[in-house]
């Protein structure tokens, strides 16, 4: 599934392109997606123009000069790509968004995206009114939020995964945020310390950042909307590994199973 370093990857690609361009017309297939645009949300769409492009938690914001907002949700294997006015649509191509001199296509094969129209900036306040902090936009107040994981007795892993606390993190980077904190995914919220969780949310953002150079991570199904591949998987440090060896040194990576996802970590090291 792509994740926050995906979709932002994905979003300064599109704001390049898009930006100040007008939209001729969408068109859409007639698969349904976990959630999808309506007929009569095409007259707020078509001969508009884009007035920006960006990102809230793993979704894609379009700013529509009709006031409207255009949402997209990747999903699990969802993309969106670059393409020229003389493209063929391909199988699991459910939208296009037509330029003068290019297409914008939505993919996606499993078709757990989501495309859909929001009126107005109220109603996109009151979308993520739920929705944790983004530490790569926002300064969030670290002590207000430790003191609300402190009383929950859940895993560390499930804090990280929980979009109420902290947004865009799946499962593949909260293995490595936890790898780089040196805290065990298993470690319950009450009894971590508050210099332990400062530590923690310095690597979220250091994770977050080296994995948006690095254009996300390509595992399965992620391309950037030019179809280049992310390079941050050759990076993991115990995502997918069985061992790990620092100054010459190996360690054991073990792997278990947490609500049903997997989860790499090494005992020796994170506590």
């Amino acid at each position: 599934m792509p994740e926050l370093p995906e979709v932002e990857t994905t979003i300064r690609y599109l704001r390049s392109k898009v930006k100040e361009k007008k939209i001729i017309k969408l068109s859409k297939s007639d698969k349904k997606l976990r959630k999808n645009l309506t007929n009569s949300d095409l007259d707020h769409i078509n001969n508009k123009k884009i007035m920006d492009v960006k990102r809230i938690a793993k979704y894609i914001i379009i700013e529509l000069s009709s006031k409207r907002y255009l949402v997209i949700h990747l999903g699990m294997s969802g993309r969106l790509k670059f393409l020229p006015r003389s493209y063929m649509l391909e199988k699991h191509d459910h939208l296009t968004l037509t330029f003068k001199d290019f297409l914008i296509v939505f993919n996606d094969p499993r078709r757990f995206g989501m495309v859909f129209l929001l009126s107005n900036l109220e109603e996109v306040k009151q979308f993520f009114s739920n929705y944790g902090y983004d530490l790569l936009q926002y300064k969030a107040p670290i002590k207000k939020i430790y003191e609300n994981i402190i009383k929950k007795n859940i895993s560390m892993k499930q804090i990280l995964l929980d979009q109420r606390y902290f947004v865009g993190i799946g499962n593949i980077y909260a293995n490595e945020i936890l790898f780089l904190s040196r805290i065990s995914p298993t470690k319950v919220a009450n009894t971590i310390t508050f210099i332990e969780f400062a530590h923690l949310v310095k690597c979220i953002k250091k994770i977050l950042l080296i994995a948006i150079k690095k254009g996300g991570s390509s595992i399965n199904d992620y391309k950037s909307p030019d179809g280049v591949l992310g390079s941050f998987q050759n990076f993991f440090k115990v995502y997918q590994k069985d061992i790990i060896k620092i100054k010459g040194k190996s360690y054991l990576v073990k792997k278990i199973t947490q609500n049903g996802r997997s989860t790499f970590y090494c005992p020796t090291l994170q506590t």
